[in-house]
């Protein structure tokens, strides 16, 4: 199904600064995103609700809970893609190599959550798929996926900086 561009101008993403940062620098500032329509449609599920997943983000790095497995999963897919990106030749061995290093040293803080609103219009639907039912949360979810996202395309909202004077992160290494 295409994107409305009327009924949804704006497509939002979470993601975390970590993995913000990896692709700013070894991919050209190109990033790969889930996104939907809205920020919290309490009718999308937990696992697809930008803003369930940004609290969950925000809990473990509080918490500093390495029971939780948000910050595990976001390291296995920035290595997955680091993996990708250099089956591809986008990044040469030395550069997957560095990814990974960064990956083991992570700090709890490196995850905080950082969401993008994407604007509809500029990824058109050529570029904004539809995610199949199969991967969905659920059948009913609506999810799309952005293999290209690129500067200018989106607004960065960063919750370390906005909530910082409101919160402390654990200083610990993330998943240690």
């Amino acid at each position: 199904m295409a994107i409305n561009y009327k009924n949804n101008p704006f497509l939002f993403s979470i993601g975390t600064f970590f993995s913000y940062k990896i692709d700013r620098r070894y991919y050209g500032n190109v990033h790969y995103v889930w996104c939907t329509t809205r920020f919290n449609d309490r009718k999308q599920p937990i696992t697809s609700n930008p803003k369930s997943i940004c609290k969950r983000f925000l809990d473990q790095i509080v918490s500093g809970d390495r029971h939780t497995k948000e910050i595990d999963d976001n390291k296995a897919g920035i290595l997955r893609g680091a993996q990708a990106k250099l089956e591809a030749g986008v990044i040469n061995e030395d550069q997957y190599n560095e990814i990974c290093q960064l990956v083991n040293v992570a700090d709890y803080e490196d995850f905080f959550p950082v969401l993008y609103v994407i604007d509809a219009r500029k990824v058109g639907n050529k570029r904004c798929k539809e995610v199949e039912k199969k991967e969905r949360a659920s059948d009913t979810s609506v999810e799309y996926r952005i293999f290209d996202l690129s500067e200018g395309e989106y607004e960065l909202i960063d919750f370390k900086n906005l909530l910082s004077d409101y919160m402390d992160a654990i200083d610990k290494k993330a998943g240690k």
